[in-house]
């Protein structure tokens, strides 16, 4: 198997765990509209924009495994003056890939929603 079709693979693994994951219950809370094809069509291998459906299960995903704990962290000094922080399960990046023109893939660990959409070419939609 070529690099190229082995990166593909895993590229297109990553993107069905991404939008297979459980996922909160509640909508994402901004609405976003792709500006660049990302989705590599399953029957064709040819790179396509994403469906409106796309765009929401992707922003949804991010929210749901990028979230970060919105009250404050407790810290605890330690013995030698050093303080620690429970991350309560939050702060973990998410890992994208993204197919370019040439037929090579771009990755990039994210941790925020709008780092994600940014790296993906979504833009907020202002409808």
């Amino acid at each position: 198997m070529t690099r190229q079709r082995v990166l593909a693979a895993i590229a297109a693994f990553a993107m069905a765990i991404a939008v297979a994951a459980p996922v909160a219950t509640a909508a994402a809370p901004k609405k976003f509209k792709a500006t660049r094809a990302f989705v590599v069509d399953k029957q064709t291998g040819v790179v396509r924009m994403p469906t409106p459906a796309e765009v929401d299960a992707v922003v949804t995903t991010l929210t749901a495994l990028g979230q970060q704990p919105a009250d404050s962290l407790p810290q605890v000094t330690q013995n030698s003056g050093a303080v620690s922080v429970d991350l309560a399960g939050g702060f973990s990046g998410v890992m994208l890939a993204r197919p370019n023109e040439d037929g090579t893939w771009e990755t990039r660990c994210v941790f925020t929603v709008e780092d994600g959409a940014a790296f993906l070419g979504l833009v907020e939609d202002v409808q």
